[in-house]
């Protein structure tokens, strides 16, 4: 399994949806490589943050084209 691999499996893994031989790869994975270990860990803690996050109203239509726009230049950087 390569680090990309793992990263598109990432929501499912730590959702606990894959069938037991892709968690088996993915956990070996983690297991042997520090960079997804530590991206792993910085994810799972981050989506903890989120979830803890209180409820907000929605974000205005011109607001969040903004922020899409924003999100969608960082990452096709």
């Amino acid at each position: 399994m390569t680090c990309t691999e793992l990263a598109a499996l990432l929501v499912d893994y730590l959702n606990g949806e894959l069938v037991i031989e892709h968690h088996e790869t993915v956990s070996i994975h983690i297991s042997g490589c520090k960079k997804c270990e530590g991206f792993v860990a910085t994810y799972s803690h981050t989506v903890r943050v989120a979830r803890a996050l209180p409820k907000c109203c929605s974000l205005s239509p011109a607001f969040e084209a903004r922020l899409r726009a924003a999100l969608n230049e960082h990452l096709s950087e």
